[in-house]
């Protein structure tokens, strides 16, 4: 588990589980069934004397400003609370009273009433079906082309993605590709080299449009693993900071 921080978020278990119960909610699942699910799939985290307080105040947390707070959450969240099961574990750390403040703010909120239920869209996953091998045109925002190749996917909660490495090529337009099997993979220029990246398939009109399945398909060079993340927004601006293409 990782902590970085004494906010209730700052820490890697409590982020996850917002996260999931946010999802869990956005599928239609009532307060009690997310939390009876939570506890059956993070049955390991409560069995630890570290991460179960950790759990019950992020699900009951969660579950309040959701406008969803479970009774049972809301009770373990105060149990471990009043027993200063949490603290023990930053007894030796200078940031105990803040972290303790925390708490103190949280077992107030989980006293109110809690908000009226708010709607959680259902996060749509991703499922992408390019093939190992095929060759990926995507139109830089200069208008100028580049060539992805797929050389596996990640499969998680977020769906389906490729994982792909960026041929060394640019050009004006897709009307000629060249022998993709001649081209050599472009790398980061840095110590971490990075060479392959999950590449989420773009949501909006405007940007599906700068993506093109060409019909070509030929053998990656490399092994997926190891790989840095493109997400949308973001994916023009780590192309021009991990490729400097732009």
């Amino acid at each position: 588990m990782g902590t970085w921080g004494t906010a209730l978020y700052s820490d890697d278990l409590a982020a996850d589980l917002r996260g999931e119960f946010r999802d869990l909610i956005g599928e239609g699942l009532s307060s009690t069934a997310v939390v009876n699910k939570l506890k059956s799939e993070y049955k390991s985290s409560l069995s630890d004397p570290d991460e179960a307080p950790v759990f019950w105040l992020a699900v009951a947390d969660t579950g309040w400003r959701l406008g969803r707070l479970d009774e049972d959450a809301r009770q373990n969240a105060l149990r471990v609370i009043e027993s200063d099961q949490d603290l023990a574990r930053w007894e030796t750390f200078p940031d105990r009273a803040r972290r303790q403040r925390v708490l103190e703010k949280l077992k107030a909120q989980l006293l109110s009433p809690p908000p009226p239920p708010k709607h959680i869209a259902r996060r749509v996953k991703s499922a992408s079906d390019w093939k190992v091998g095929e060759i990926i045109g995507f139109q830089l925002l200069s208008g100028r082309w580049v060539l992805l190749r797929v050389i596996g996917h990640n499969e998680d909660k977020g769906g389906r993605s490729a994982v792909c490495e960026l041929l060394d090529w640019t050009a004006e337009s897709l009307s000629s590709i060249p022998d993709v099997d001649a081209l050599s993979v472009r790398r980061e220029v840095g110590p971490r080299g990075i060479s392959q990246f999950l590449f989420q398939e773009p949501r909006t009109k405007r940007d599906r449009i700068r993506i093109v399945r060409t019909g070509v398909v030929s053998t990656p060079a490399q092994e997926c693993g190891g790989y840095t993340v493109f997400v949308w927004p973001f994916v023009d601006r780590l192309f021009q900071k991990v490729f400097n293409l732009e």
